[in-house]
């Protein structure tokens, strides 16, 4: 058989006293405290900013925030839905001063390209020679 010890009656006793304590108290500050155990009142808040809230308060709190972060929502989309009209103008004027700039840059190719004969330009006889450059 294996040695088996056991406490002894004093410190057994003692465990269980402190052990029951222990709940007592624990059960007496669970119920409403100490201190109206011993018949002490604590001091009455009268702050209305610190008091508990029903849970109806709590429901408007919270469809009040919801409310707000909504038209918070609204108002940035409305101001980014703005800023992307603003900026489709600004890209089309882009793109047709662009358009624009690349017609007259073909014309001026086109002209440099245009040949005028030695005959129109030089008034009297003779061949104008014509080297390139």
């Amino acid at each position: 058989m294996a040695d088996v010890q056991y406490a002894s009656n004093g410190k057994g006793n003692l465990g269980v006293t402190l052990g029951a304590i222990g709940t007592g108290l624990g059960a007496i500050a669970g119920a409403g405290g100490l201190a109206q155990l011993l018949g002490v009142q604590p001091a009455q808040n009268t702050d209305p900013e610190s008091r508990p809230v029903t849970r109806y308060e709590m429901a408007l709190i919270q469809e009040n925030t919801l409310l707000k972060a909504n038209q918070y929502a609204d108002a940035k989309a409305t101001g980014l839905q703005a800023q992307i009209s603003n900026q489709a103008v600004w890209n089309a004027t882009q793109e047709g001063l662009i358009r624009c700039q690349q017609e007259q840059i073909a014309r001026l190719y086109t002209l440099t390209k245009f040949v005028v004969p030695g005959t129109s330009v030089m008034t009297g006889s003779g061949v104008v020679a014509e080297t390139p450059v």
